[in-house]
């Protein structure tokens, strides 16, 4: 049975699908999984230092618990950490969470989590993230790695029909948009269904919504300004189309809004970041294991300000990546990116956090990884 590209990065979230079950007895059963990859990056990642070339090795492991309650309900806890090289200690060199949750499985009427993990607005930009370590002027790509702490999720996948919402509980440190926040509160909303065969495989359409609220103490201050975030609201549609084995198709539009008041010289402005952008993805999988991949990004982000004219920039990227799937635990990629007419103006644009202020760089990176 044909698996679609779109389950697959979403179940590549949730655990490695070679997971080896190590205790399984009386209804309860444990995985444990995880990878060890290196990568060879050019010049133009900032994993590579920047201008220099560089070989970077890291590892993840995670550990899946489930026990059957009863016919209709079972219980569940997941829990997933990233590990690096360790060389550097000013670096991302700890042995940190991904996800750490509980819930409870009621079968046909879904399921219900609570604790650190991704909400619905990635499983509709799963459709779009089957590159590796491209795609910098993706929308999602300020997003779709914020896993939140004190997050209740419900989530309903049965017979084609997707239906999720979500509860943020105030937290401190919060990853939003990139940054690290003090949340107050929030919530999200995902629909979407699946047909499962139309011409060469399944047709996904889904869309989310992510809204939260920022504590009244969250600021963060430049040399004469003293900024206070407000509100987070992100949304996102996507289609998917086809599966691993043949033709894929996948299309994605991305906004989001990062509201905040501007304390300059004690004048109160109000001023506001809006990104939106639009992914496109056509890919190829032939039986051997080796597919092909290519997308076009476009990412278009403003900054108004009550006393200011404003500033925008509009990235226009090409990715393309070609997989080996060697064997079922082990595969090996090339990946590059291409600017596509980026904007000129990008350091004018200073004023826009979510700008990559070396947008024109091309990216070249090849890898190799081993999952377990």
């Amino acid at each position: 049975m044909k698996k679609s590209l779109l389950a697959l990065a979403v179940l590549a979230v949730a655990t490695s699908a070679t997971a080896a079950t190590v205790y399984d007895k009386d209804g309860t059963s444990l995985k444990v999984g995880g990878r060890v990859q290196a990568v060879a990056y050019n010049g133009n990642y900032d994993k590579a230092g920047k201008d220099d070339s560089s070989l970077k090795n890291s590892a993840r492991f995670n550990i899946a618990g489930t026990t059957k309650v009863n016919d209709s309900v079972s219980v569940f806890a997941f829990a997933e950490w990233d590990a690096s090289d360790g060389n550097n200690e000013n670096s991302d060199s700890s042995f940190t969470a991904r996800d750490q949750y509980v819930g409870a499985d009621f079968g046909v009427f879904g399921k219900v989590q609570a604790g650190k993990s991704l909400n619905s607005i990635y499983d509709v930009q799963a459709a779009t993230d089957v590159f590796e370590y491209v795609g910098t002027a993706q929308v999602q790509g300020d997003t779709n790695g914020n896993r939140r702490p004190g997050t209740v999720r419900y989530i309903y996948d049965n017979n084609g029909l997707y239906a999720a919402a979500s509860f943020q509980i105030a937290e401190d440190g919060v990853k939003v948009a990139g940054k690290k926040l003090d949340v107050e509160d929030g919530f999200g909303l995902g629909l979407g269904y699946t047909f499962d065969n139309v011409v060469f495989g399944p047709l996904s359409i889904k869309a989310a919504y992510d809204f939260v609220k920022f504590q009244d103490d969250e600021r963060f201050y430049t040399e004469n300004n003293k900024h206070l975030f407000d509100t987070f609201k992100n949304t996102a549609v996507s289609v998917a189309w086809g599966s691993d084995t043949g033709f894929y198709f996948a299309g994605l539009f991305n906004t989001y809004k990062l509201n905040y008041n501007n304390a300059y010289k004690d004048n109160n402005l109000n001023a506001r970041e809006k990104v939106k952008g639009v992914e496109l993805v056509a890919g190829y999988g032939f039986d051997n294991g080796v597919s092909l991949t290519i997308g076009y990004d476009v990412k278009d982000s403003k900054f108004k300000q009550t006393n200011f004219t404003g500033a925008s920039y509009i990235q226009r990227r090409v990715p393309v990546i070609a997989n080996y799937q060697i064997a079922p635990t082990f595969k090996v990629w090339v990946e590059a990116e291409f600017d596509a007419n980026s904007g000129d103006n990008v350091n004018n644009s200073r004023h826009i956090r979510s700008v990559d202020h070396n947008a024109k760089d091309t990216l070249f990176a090849a890898g190799a990884r081993y999952v377990f």
